[in-house]
């Protein structure tokens, strides 16, 4: 039987992966080695990367500067160098500290475990197909971002139109880490919907031309596809926000879309609105091993935020419907996640009375498992209302 490899000679073989020292071990009488510059082989690879205790046996970080970018928070700075905001703040407690903020070309000292290269300012001119979402996507950028940086450009802009992007370019390769914070992220995928999928009049009372079908993936699960026609935008941007969502949060079951519209749009039992193609009811995450009930305990809060946050990050919801006593769960989960005060009073409701038009996250009673998202019209769709 082969004898088990001690914990110091798998960290000097892994060492020897990445060109730092040479090693040589006994293992069952044979004899590997590994020399500076030189890579180990696949077998070696298994033994040191897996580590007893799930422990990263390369623990190389670096110092880097980041300079900000405007729009920037301190979660995403972190997130883009696998840190935590509690290392990032601890290593510019000057610049961090209570009552400091973010500013552009502020620069910040960051002990990396991801090396992305720097965020540069371009000017993009708008193709000929081009929507917010698909620009955003191409640099790695939120739609919300893309817009912000643009406050002059009409949602509906024109071929042509010149467009001012931070880029953000994927790390090559994560080092070290361990953890959600040392996981390398990279760029969604490009959706390709069919145009011309258009709602007309009001959520509650209107139709859909052209609907176009939410396809299945590995992304959603679909429970009955007669109910599941939206617009091209709102498919669209459902997709793209999705694949945000399973990408920065690790999240990997497909998530439960139940119900957007019919294929023509219309009254919808027992819905009030869904009659446009623009309403999307997507169930919660659940708890792994949880048991499906109505208990808010068996609801993974912190997956809820994250996707509500995907959502919010696209720029064209109108709002997200979740009953008024599950809000207060979700409160507390993006609290826990760092979300600012800023943050909060601007996408959630709660702790505001049920009935005040606050947040993006509003109260819908019998919204107690699901969210109920509604996303804007299309651009340049003047026959689509809203409330």
């Amino acid at each position: 039987m082969t004898p088990p490899i001690s914990r110091p000679f798998c960290l000097a073989l892994a060492l020897a992966a990445v060109g730092m020292v040479g090693c040589s071990v006994s293992i069952g009488g044979d004899r590997a080695s590994t020399a500076p510059g030189t890579a180990s082989t696949a077998t070696t690879h298994k033994w040191w990367a897996a580590g007893d205790e799930g422990e990263s046996a390369v623990p190389t970080r670096k110092w880097i500067t980041h300079i900000v970018v405007p729009r920037e928070t301190r979660e995403t700075i972190a997130a883009r160098y696998g840190v935590t905001v509690t290392e990032l703040v601890r290593a510019n407690k000057k610049k961090l500290g209570k009552k400091k903020w973010l500013y552009a070309n502020q620069k910040l000292r960051i002990h990396a475990r991801k090396f992305p290269p720097p965020r540069e300012k371009i000017r993009y001119v708008v193709k000929r197909g081009d929507t917010w979402s698909k620009i955003a996507a191409k640099f790695h950028v939120s739609p919300r971002d893309l817009k912000g940086w643009n406050p002059k450009v009409p949602r509906a802009f024109k071929a042509g139109t010149k467009l001012k992007v931070y880029t953000d370019p994927v790390a090559p390769a994560v080092v070290g880490g361990g953890g959600g914070a040392g996981t390398a992220v990279g760029p969604l995928p490009e959706f390709h919907v069919r145009g011309g999928g258009v709602g007309v009049g009001k959520p509650n009372r209107g139709h859909l031309v052209n609907g176009v079908k939410l396809p299945k993936s590995d992304m959603v699960k679909i429970l009955d596809g007669d109910k599941v026609w939206g617009t091209s935008h709102t498919i669209e941007l459902l997709q793209t926000s999705i694949a945000a969502f399973r990408r920065d949060s690790g999240y990997a079951k497909p998530l439960t879309v139940s119900s957007i519209s019919r294929r023509k749009g219309g009254k919808f039992s027992p819905h009030s609105s869904h009659q446009t193609g623009r309403d999307v009811d997507i169930r919660l995450p659940r708890k792994s091993g949880g048991a499906k009930s109505q208990s808010p305990s068996t609801i993974d809060w912190t997956m809820t935020w994250q996707l509500v946050k995907a959502l919010a990050d696209t720029g064209e919801v109108e709002y997200i419907f979740i009953s008024w006593s599950r809000q207060k769960y979700l409160y507390r989960a993006a609290q826990s996640a760092g979300a600012t005060k800023s943050q909060l009073t601007k996408l959630i409701q709660y702790p505001r009375k049920s009935k005040s038009n606050k947040g993006l996250v509003r109260h819908s009673s019998g919204h107690t498992v699901h969210l109920h998202v509604r996303f804007t019209c299309t651009p340049g769709n003047t026959r689509c209302k809203s409330y």
